[in-house]
């Protein structure tokens, strides 16, 4: 299984928060780690500093003066797509939360910050390790590449007896599972999963097919995150794992609607 890892030489973080010694003090903790750090105290100077730099992780305050850390988040997002924002907030605040866990931040941490956890999920923000069990090679080995590409860990295994061992073995994050395989279907192996490892986020896939359908919704009522359906959108999986990544770092994991394809 490989993949790859936020390197530290070449990560550039943006820390963005109104308060001096919070900058400060994030920053030095995170300089002492081997990354290069800038600070803002605004969102609207983040906004300007992530127009004229490429950053790699930004973690931002909520709220400060002018605008606020989401729609700073918001502007930010329009320049450079492939940021990944960190939100931190001292408020309660369940709805912003969910706002921007759904538009794409990778986390929403509440302050005061666990530094442990800062740390380690900037090391391994990318670093999800997911198994793809499929017996359709096109959609396995689309899977495979496209999400190497962008950093995942990923194994792939066409068996539900291989996948099984793999997974009494091996710690994924997430399981994306076909409803259609050979010697037992995508709902029998997810609960079967399930039992060996209850935290693993499943995706379920599907064709056209009506009893395959069936079977990949009723996985989804026992559990299951939702369903992709083939041909896949890979620009909207990739999209599902960063939700799924920001949700589950924030304790915050919300299904869509199973109707979501």
């Amino acid at each position: 299984m490989t993949g790859t890892t936020v390197s530290k030489k070449t990560s550039r973080i943006l820390i963005v928060d109104d308060e001096k010694n919070m900058r400060r003090t994030l920053a030095d903790i995170l300089r002492d780690e081997g990354y290069q750090v800038s600070t803002a105290a605004t969102g609207d100077e983040a906004v300007g500093m992530c127009i004229n730099e490429s950053y790699d992780i930004v973690l931002m305050d909520v709220r400060m003066p002018g605008i606020d850390g989401v729609e700073a988040f918001r502007q930010i997002r329009r320049h450079q797509e492939g940021v990944r924002v960190i939100m931190m907030s001292a408020y309660s605040m369940d709805e912003l939360k969910h706002a921007a866990l759904e538009q794409g931040a990778v986390a929403f941490l509440s302050k005061p910050l666990d530094m442990e956890k800062v740390v380690k999920l900037i090391g391994e923000v990318k670093d999800t390790a997911i198994l793809v069990v499929a017996d359709d090679e096109g959609t396995a080995g689309l899977l495979h590449s496209k999400l190497k590409e962008h950093g995942y860990r990923v194994t792939v295994t066409t068996s539900p007896h291989d996948a099984l061992e793999l997974v009494e073995q091996i710690r994924f994050d997430l399981v994306f599972i076909d409803a259609k395989l050979p010697s037992m279907n995508g709902l029998e192996l997810y609960l079967a999963i399930k039992k060996i490892t209850p935290t693993s986020v499943a995706i379920m896939i599907t064709g056209m097919d009506k009893e395959f359908e069936e079977i990949a919704r009723e996985a989804v009522r026992r559990a299951a995150y939702t369903i992709v359906r083939k041909p896949l959108d890979i620009d909207h999986v990739l999209g599902l794992l960063q939700r799924i990544t920001g949700q589950r770092a924030s304790d915050y994991l919300r299904k869509p609607s199973p109707d979501v394809s």
